[in-house]
């Protein structure tokens, strides 16, 4: 690969968690690139879409102390929240057992403060502008095009986006409806001002049952909200929460290694069986830890068959939510103004002012009712990675970058490189949830850290003796 020999260039298109952890590492490291443009609309880098929510009422949904832009200090967030002082004005985010569970953005400002003194002394330039374009140059290197039409050549190339947004289900795409006025439909439940149309008393039926549901609840529950909400999804199976009080890892998952999903799924049951005094939390704790082994273990077939058969089981309860949402949860539960049940929907009309929706579980009779507004808080639209992200579709037409077999993202190599069939690209990576069909769990903040750091090990070796000390380092990156 071609490499400057003075000062290489790391373009990172996306400037979300992944990008500028990324970024923060390649900076830091000794001997690394100290020439490292983030491409990233969005105001401050390291917030992104889930650490850029500016309610209060969307929090973190795992403890401060485990929260971290550097695995060697774990200790790091909750260390810059008691000496900033940031949660001043929310008493509400400590618990009674002193687990702290701030909003998200308090971690986005976080993360922009310790990206703060590498963008002043220009080792870090971020550029708040979206790319367009991603093209190879005859010597090897990349020019990357944003929508100013302004050009930038780059040694090296990283592809940060954060995985597609959701798509609202086929029978809403069609229909006809006047913005501010009912029923409402909300397709973006993140847009700022996105649920003020809806009333306090309006019936309201929540497409999707996992953490996005939850947020939706705990915001229209803080504007005053206390109409019926009914919220469906295919098993109808929410976001669980925390244990309540620390638990170890306990169980086994990878000796011997697992190599089917129907296999992987008894042994879940044997250890949740074998541990039973402990709360369920600690066997999928252990899950979490063992995932990238698990993962790879697998076929790719029996990698599909786990994710359409057992990804909504893991969903929900590896990403759990902040105690604080999910006693909001709880409370409408009890008051009769939440309904989670199995369904899809099937019909929508649209009849005086509501919604007249038909909805269907399994082979059970289809039941219909009204509702006043609809919202969609679905996963990621993973098949539309390549629409969604222009630039990720002409490098496919190019033939740089593919989907990966499982259809979670972009292929890649054990060491984060895009590939296409069995070769990869030595200068073009992938970093963040896109590359999670070769690692399996780049979701949690935990992981995507730790991919981040491994990154930072390769592209650092990269630039700083080319291939001979990216062959050397190639055994270390990849433990």
């Amino acid at each position: 690969m071609r490499v400057s020999s003075h000062s290489p260039h790391i373009a990172i298109i996306g400037g979300g968690f992944s990008g500028a952890a990324l970024a923060w590492h390649l900076a830091r490291r000794r001997g690394g690139p100290k020439c490292i443009t983030v491409f990233e609309p969005r105001p401050f880098l390291g917030a992104g879409l889930a650490y850029g929510a500016q309610d209060p009422q969307h929090r973190v949904n795992v403890p401060a102390t485990r929260m971290s832009i550097d695995t060697s200090q774990p200790d790091d967030f909750i260390n810059w929240i008691h000496q900033t002082d940031a949660l001043a004005d929310d008493p509400a985010a400590i618990r009674p057992d002193g687990s702290v569970f701030p909003a998200r953005a308090v971690f986005g400002r976080y993360v922009a403060d310790r990206l703060a003194a590498l963008l002043q002394a220009g080792t870090i330039t971020h550029l708040r502008r979206r790319v367009t374009g991603v093209h190879r140059t005859p010597d090897g290197g990349w020019i990357v095009t944003d929508a100013t039409g302004v050009s930038l050549h780059a040694d090296i190339v990283v592809i940060a986006t954060s995985h597609p947004a959701p798509e609202a289900p086929a029978v809403l795409r069609d229909l006809e409806l006047h913005p501010g006025q009912h029923p409402v439909l909300v397709t973006n439940p993140w847009q700022a001002g996105a649920l003020d149309a809806i009333r306090d008393t309006d019936r309201v039926l929540v497409v999707g049952t996992g953490l996005s549901m939850a947020d939706a609840v705990v915001s229209l529950s803080a504007r005053g909200h206390a109409g019926r909400i009914t919220a469906i999804s295919r098993r109808g199976q929410r976001s669980r929460a925390h244990a309540a009080d620390v638990v170890d890892p306990v169980g086994n998952f990878i000796s011997p290694p697992v190599r089917t999903a129907s296999l992987l799924l008894r042994r879940i049951r044997h250890e949740l069986a074998r541990h039973a005094g402990q709360p369920w939390q600690a066997v999928f704790d252990r899950i979490r830890t063992q995932a990238p082994d698990i993962w790879a273990a697998l076929p790719v077939p029996e990698r599909r068959r786990l994710v359409r058969h057992l990804r909504p089981l893991w969903d929900t309860h590896r990403f759990r939510i902040a105690p604080q949402a999910d006693a909001v949860l709880r409370a409408r539960e009890r008051a009769g103004t939440l309904d989670i049940r199995a369904g899809r929907l099937i019909g929508v009309q649209v009849h005086h002012g509501h919604f007249v929706v038909s909805l269907r579980h399994g082979n059970a009779p289809t039941w219909r009712a009204d509702f006043d507004a609809i919202i969609t808080t679905t996963g990621p639209a993973h098949g539309t990675i390549m629409q969604a992200q222009p630039y990720i579709g002409e490098l496919a037409a190019a033939g740089l970058v593919e989907r990966d077999a499982t259809g979670l993202g972009l292929h890649v190599d054990a060491l984060g490189r895009a590939c296409v069939g069995g070769r990869h690209e030595d200068s073009l990576f992938v970093a963040g949830p896109l590359a999670r069909g070769r690692f399996g769990e780049l979701m949690g903040l935990p992981e995507v850290t730790h991919y981040a750091e491994k990154l930072a090990v390769i592209i650092s070796a990269l630039t700083a003796g080319g291939t001979g000390a990216f062959h050397l380092h190639q055994e270390r990156a990849t433990t």
